[in-house]
């Protein structure tokens, strides 16, 4: 009978026949370091995604706030990662997902953001990024 070993540790590989790895977390190393590129890179942005509306609900559980920028910045908001922006005439909101901020600034110049749940009037709005006029 042949030995086999684990495809991730290579320690003898004891019981089934057909077993490739020794245990779940070797399988998941395995596959994990086998994962093409392009999906770790999406996995990351989700869960960059995932964690800014995370912020935007806690500091927001009424649906709409105002808060300083710096304070979702140190919570770990990352204002480069958003799912998608509605343009009106009080400015450009930044959404991530369901929740998103308008930015502002107080008399003070204290850089804020206006943070709101989406609402369904804005499912009728049409990005078109070729318009001068979003």
């Amino acid at each position: 009978m042949q030995m086999k070993f684990c495809l991730s540790c290579n320690k003898e590989l004891v019981g089934r026949t057909d077993k490739k790895f020794c245990d779940a977390q070797c399988r998941s190393t395995h596959h994990n370091k086998n994962r093409p590129l392009h999906e770790i890179t999406i996995q990351k942005i989700n869960s960059t995604l995932r964690r800014n509306r995370s912020l935007l609900a806690h500091f927001s559980p009424s649906g709409k706030t105002t808060v300083e920028r710096e304070i979702l910045f140190k919570s770990g908001y990352n204002f480069d990662v958003f799912t998608h922006i509605y343009t009106f005439k009080s400015g450009t909101y930044y959404f991530c997902y369901d929740y998103g901020f308008l930015p502002v600034k107080d008399d003070n110049g204290v850089e804020k953001m206006l943070i709101v749940q989406k609402q369904d009037y804005m499912e009728n709005l049409v990005f078109n990024p070729w318009s001068t006029s979003n």
